[in-house]
């Protein structure tokens, strides 16, 4: 008989995974973390056409890297993320495009905004700033 060992496998690995990234975050906490950090959402068009994919999935994969990123700023302790996520460019995009960018920015704020997302998990303050009357309602 055959036993799959993969689940076993898969959960080892994500354990030591989760281990040496707290190890490794506790060697970094002992240095000055900083307050503040600042991500700019760019390049994501680009990636999605280099990799060969729609360009929104492009839009998407750089939210997931976000996530992930936000998770790190939280576990190393920083108190302060700004995300630089729509510029005044992106209106000089074709209206199919900044429709689709909207949409998705709705879609990803929905998403942040559940109960079970990093908003809530690590009580986080979500402030949106700019010109706000650029963006599509709601």
């Amino acid at each position: 008989m055959h036993k799959d060992t993969g689940g076993i496998t898969s959960n080892l690995l994500g354990g030591l995974s989760s281990y040496l990234r707290r190890c490794i975050f506790g060697i970094l906490s002992m240095g000055p973390v900083p307050h503040h950090i600042a991500f700019i959402m760019d390049r994501n068009r680009r990636f999605a056409k280099k990799s060969n994919l729609a360009e929104g999935i492009g839009h998407k994969a750089g939210f997931l890297s976000l996530i992930s990123m936000l998770r790190y700023c939280y576990e190393l302790g920083v108190k302060y993320v700004t995300v630089y996520a729509f510029s005044i460019n992106n209106f000089k995009r074709k209206p199919k495009e900044v429709q689709s960018l909207m949409e998705l920015m709705r879609e990803k704020i929905e998403e942040l905004l559940q109960n079970e997302s990093i908003i809530n998990e690590y009580g986080v303050k979500l402030c949106f700033i700019g010109n706000l009357q650029l963006l599509a309602e709601p």
